[in-house]
């Protein structure tokens, strides 16, 4: 599954903008809202890895939507972006949970940097729950099975050869590889 951005801006001009360069630079998905006031209802309904919002909107500023993943103990990892770079807001952001605070106009090499670490610190965070969730099952049967399952997914990331290169890897049987694969 593809990671997700929700971006979420009242300029429809700077979510055309985030759209091309996300879309065009990188390997991600991202879906736009204007409306502020929709993005507790988009958040119900599924879950994003990332939200880049802009800090000032009618509505729900992104002040709010910061507090409002807070409050609701969401997972998303977090960028502000804003015109008006002010320091108060900007260490507000932060003590709320955003990961990056990035002032307009700003360089697309600063955006993808800043999606990119974001992505890789989803991602990590993500690996660490699936371990955490394994150590908690019970009986141990089923934690070991959790954590084979877990093994051969990150073999499987970095193994471009495909079950070969796996194999050749971890000393599985490309087989028994090839079993566990197709569980998942």
């Amino acid at each position: 599954m593809r990671q997700a951005i929700l971006a979420v801006d009242d300029d429809p001009h700077m979510l055309k903008l985030l759209e091309k360069i996300i879309v065009g630079k990188t390997p991600y998905d991202i879906e736009t809202v204007e409306n502020s006031l929709e993005v507790p209802r988009m958040l119900e309904a599924r879950e994003y890895d990332l939200i880049i919002t802009d800090l000032k909107m009618p509505g729900l500023s992104g002040l709010d939507i910061l507090r409002f993943c807070r409050q609701n103990r969401r997972a998303e990892e977090t960028i502000v972006i804003t015109a008006f770079a002010e320091l108060e807001t900007a260490l507000e952001a932060m003590s709320l949970g955003a990961g990056e605070y990035i002032t307009k106009p700003f360089r697309k090499e600063r955006l993808l940097l800043a999606v990119d670490g974001a992505m890789r610190r989803r991602s990590r965070r993500r690996e660490l729950d699936a371990r955490l969730r394994a150590y908690e099952l019970e009986p141990f049967e089923l934690a070991v099975e959790a954590f084979r399952g877990e093994y051969v997914r990150m073999l499987a990331q970095r193994s471009p050869g495909g079950t070969a290169e796996m194999a050749q890897r971890s000393g599985i049987p490309a087989t028994m590889l090839d079993v566990l694969l197709k569980k998942d």
